[in-house]
């Protein structure tokens, strides 16, 4: 991490650090933190600089660019690294939001964990980036690993803070129903001290049911999460053809050399998850009580106040 700092800071490329240790700096112990990818956002007028510098500098590509997508992957020395453009819950075409997380790295703020500093979002919009990976994972099987992340960051949020900077964000962004039923949540099952008063409204009972059953506790949400996930969006054919297009292009290495194979990646998708639905010896029922999950994190999602797809509502 501290290298791939170095290097964009040697190109003035100013740049913030998501999640990760951006999440760590508010644990007691930051150790405790398991960390994954390292994720770095940068302006999108950088973004293709930015990629041209990793490239030059040993970063390998581990999938097809997309100038539409949200980052570009990368792996040097075993490890993964996450390019952003945005934030990959945002839509392309809201100005607006990227904008203001683009105004946050011009004010970011640098912070140190065992003599390594780093940059990161003021900390309204740190709030938001790890509420934001919260609904991001609710899809496929919400791990304790974000939920514990909010519950530091809240532990640690100044109360004015939370009233004055963090909650004009929340409600823009139609969080703050997640927010506040995810800090209930941690008050009463996991010893967050009390900040928000429980209230019927807000289904804590229900996410941690949906985080214990289907909770990924840090690791991939396997053949039966995605169906009952892929079931979000079964009726609707439109959103199952872009899921499944989607999944193709980025795992069908034919169709990522050849352009004329492009356009049928859906159907390579399609046939691979019928293999993985066989070869998990899912037969007819098991695959209707996944449709029966994906019918209640359906519901679960509407009363949090979120949408099926993997966008806020702002």
């Amino acid at each position: 991490q501290s290298q791939l700092l170095d290097l964009l800071d040697a190109n003035d490329i100013p740049c913030v650090i998501l999640k990760g240790a951006a999440a760590a700096q508010y644990y007691p112990e930051p150790s405790l933190r398991t960390m994954g990818d390292v994720d770095v956002l940068v302006k999108r007028a950088d973004h293709e600089r930015a990629a041209s510098i990793l490239e030059e500098n040993g970063y390998a590509l581990t999938q097809e660019k997309d100038p539409h997508y949200h980052h570009y992957g990368y792996s040097k020395d075993a490890v993964h690294f996450e390019l952003h453009r945005r934030l990959p819950i945002i839509r392309e075409e809201d100005e607006g939001l990227i904008s203001r997380f683009e105004e946050g790295i011009d004010r970011r703020k640098s912070k140190e964990i065992e003599g390594f500093a780093f940059p990161v979002l003021p900390v309204e919009q740190n709030g938001l980036v790890l509420i934001f990976h919260i609904d991001q994972h609710l899809r496929e099987g919400l791990g304790l690993r974000q939920i514990i992340d909010w519950m530091m960051y809240m532990d640690k949020l100044p109360e004015n803070i939370w009233e004055k900077k963090l909650l004009p964000l929340l409600r823009e962004t139609g969080m703050e129903r997640l927010a506040y039923t995810a800090t209930a949540m941690c008050q009463k099952y996991l010893g967050l001290r009390t900040i928000v008063e429980p209230a019927d409204e807000y289904p804590c009972d229900e996410l941690m049911d949906h985080v214990m059953e289907k909770g990924n506790f840090g690791r991939k949400a396997g053949t039966q999460g995605k169906a009952a996930a892929f079931s979000l969006s079964s009726t609707n054919a439109g959103k199952v053809f872009q899921r499944l297009q989607a999944g193709g292009l980025g795992r069908w290495e034919a169709a990522k050399k050849h352009r004329i194979l492009r356009p049928f990646a859906w159907c390579y998708q399609g046939f691979r998850i019928v293999g993985e639905l066989r070869k998990n010896k899912l037969g007819p029922e098991e695959i209707r009580q996944q449709r029966k999950k994906g019918i209640e994190q359906r519901e679960l999602l509407e009363k949090l106040g979120l949408s099926i797809e993997r966008e806020i509502k702002g």
